[in-house]
């Protein structure tokens, strides 16, 4: 992800994941409502409840670089992608989570997922990564089986209403 942290400007700490989170949402919920980038900066401003400027220092200025790391940040959120190794039960009690917290992030994934632009390639690509973190955990599986699971693991999560005992029971086979 090319969001700007702090570093960048000769300091010791990461953004603040919350302003982080606000702002992302914020922009996944204009996309879905003003449709196609139909949105301006301040828009996000009032939505995220931060400044222009504050926008403008970890995203830039342009709309489209704008939305493209928003899609970066949440898509990580949801799959788990920053956090290396986790278990299927962690996964999907994550990805219930987030879409949850950014119902419209699951909207646009739906929307993009198979056009060909720059947001469809950024969604294929995170599944691709998930995929190859389900092959590498699950070494045994052939490539079929590998896509199974993503596919579960996907419509647990659009589901939404699935406790920790839903989890454990539908993924038994694969849980370790």
């Amino acid at each position: 992800m090319n969001i700007k942290s702090d570093q960048d400007n000769e300091k010791n700490s990461k953004p603040d994941e919350n302003i982080i989170f606000k702002i992302c949402n914020a922009i996944l919920r204009l996309e879905v409502e003003k449709g196609r980038l139909g949105w301006k900066i301040s828009d996000i401003a009032r939505y995220a409840d931060v400044t222009r400027s504050l926008i403008y220092y970890y995203f830039g200025k342009d709309k489209e670089t704008i939305v493209e790391e928003a899609y970066r940040y949440m898509l990580e959120l949801i799959f788990d992608h920053k956090k290396g190794t986790v278990s299927i039960h962690d996964r999907i009690a994550n990805g219930i989570y987030r879409i949850k917290q950014m119902p419209y992030v699951l909207i646009l994934f739906f929307l993009e997922r198979r056009r060909d632009s720059e947001i469809g390639e950024i969604i294929r690509k995170a599944e691709k990564k998930l995929l190859s973190r389900i092959a590498i955990e699950y070494p045994e599986l052939t490539p079929l089986e590998v896509k199974k699971i993503f596919l579960l693991e996907l419509g647990a999560v659009v589901y939404l209403d699935l406790d920790s005992d839903d989890i454990a029971n539908l993924f038994q086979p694969f849980i370790k």
